[in-house]
């Protein structure tokens, strides 16, 4: 009778366990498409959170200032509630408030403080949520910086020029809005660059070459005259033939220009107009 027992309760246990993971896919499911959905629109505010996230996350704001728990975790399955103290207690306080008062089920509950983490709205080692960042007034100078400069690096002198810090402050910002997936960064060449997380990435590369003032002018001369030559952009724009040629293969090595030849056999540059107005609808630029 007793092993009968046993057996009867580990199917069950193990039925509940499988109901358990349906419920977690359909809900996983409807909540990746909308973030999907949102990230398509470009949110980085808390606008972007179901009621039950925003309700946790006012949760792990008070939780996270409690200095007894470690505030370093990973949340992938629910057997991390019971290895991360800190995540423990943000789950169970969850469930008293939300779970018996509002009627939010476990599963929900588990899934909004898995979610905020993947979406860095709680981050492993921080004692802050996003939404504390994103009020943080000086955090808030450096969003609006890279928001205005995408593309910007730290060497750049509008850093100090327009923020009134240095390198080294200006760097552990960006490190922790890192963190909190607020902004990205992309390594072209030796340089890194920032932009905000909501940046299409597949023009990056090109952001990076427009910085320099000379790629736009060196557009501009070719859309006047197709058939021009590195020596004749070089006289205009009073700059070493050499330093033309060497920008205009960094340009066709993004194909945003090509040389070919015409029907009478003359080579001339062809501007790739497909690419560069769908990189005009992002950064709106160049303006000519």
């Amino acid at each position: 009778m007793s092993l009968e027992r046993n057996d009867k309760k580990k199917i069950i246990e193990k039925q509940k366990r499988e109901k358990i993971s349906v419920n977690d896919t359909i809900l996983t499911k409807k909540i990746d498409i909308r973030k999907e959905n949102l990230a398509r629109r470009g949110l980085t505010s808390i606008d972007q959170l179901s009621k039950i996230e925003k309700y946790v996350l006012e949760m792990a704001e008070k939780i996270f200032k409690l200095r007894k728990y470690d505030s370093k975790f990973s949340i992938k399955t629910k057997f991390d509630i019971e290895r991360y103290p800190i995540i423990g207690q943000l789950y169970s306080s969850c469930i008293s408030k939300f779970h018996y008062s509002k009627g939010y089920s476990k599963e929900e509950i588990f899934l909004a403080i898995r979610n905020l983490e993947k979406e860095g709205w709680i981050v492993s080692e921080g004692r802050r949520t996003k939404l504390e960042i994103l009020n943080d007034d000086n955090y808030k100078k450096v969003i609006e910086f890279i928001g205005k400069n995408p593309g910007v690096h730290a060497l750049d002198p509008k850093i100090e020029e327009e923020l009134g810090i240095t390198r080294s402050p200006f760097i552990k910002r960006v490190i922790k809005l890192i963190k909190y997936k607020i902004i990205r960064t992309h390594k072209i060449g030796k340089i890194v660059h920032f932009f905000l997380i909501n940046t299409p990435p597949q023009y990056d590369e090109l952001k990076a070459l427009f910085l320099n003032p000379l790629i736009p002018k060196l557009i501009k001369e070719i859309s006047k005259d197709k058939y021009i030559s590195g020596i004749q952009i070089g006289n205009i724009l009073n700059e070493p033939v050499h330093k033309i040629h060497y920008y205009l293969k960094k340009i066709k090595d993004i194909e945003l220009i090509k040389k070919e030849k015409d029907k009478f056999g003359r080579k001339g540059y062809y501007i790739n107009k497909i690419l560069l107005s769908k990189y005009n609808k992002v950064f709106k630029e160049p303006q000519f």
